[in-house]
């Protein structure tokens, strides 16, 4: 994870969203904090989090090969060693994923749930409410 922290994905007037490495708080990687910080920042103390989740934001290709060479009797130049060279791979895929949470701050009108969009996704569908 490197130098990684809390940074803004989205920012609209009273509200954004805002990405972190992973959903903690334990030290050294205050990630949580920082992401608090940044909302305090943007829209003031009083903010909600509207939503938040894990999205999956690239994938990472791993290829490890191993070569083996081992000794064989030379046929054609007895008096000369002969080898035989193997190489065998494997590829492996993996997600590469960041934790969003979108925010707005408290009783802002306009900048509802249904109107943030998380970079990585959407945000699911709202039953009406009756």
């Amino acid at each position: 994870m490197g130098c990684a922290s809390a940074r803004y994905v989205s920012k609209q007037g009273d509200s954004g969203v805002v990405a972190i490495p992973s959903n903690t708080n334990s030290p050294p990687f205050r990630y949580r904090q920082e992401a608090e910080e940044l909302m305090r920042k943007h829209v003031g103390p009083d903010f909600e989090i509207v939503d938040e989740r894990e999205v999956v934001t690239g994938s990472r290709v791993m290829n490890n090969q191993e070569t083996q060479t081992q000794m064989t009797p030379n046929k054609k130049q007895p008096n000369m060693p002969g080898e035989r060279i193997s190489t065998n791979g494997m590829v492996t895929s993996t997600n590469t994923t960041e934790y969003q949470i979108t925010y707005r701050k408290r009783g802002a009108t306009g900048g509802g749930a249904s109107t943030i969009q998380p970079a990585g996704g959407t945000v699911p569908a709202r039953s009406p409410q009756p």
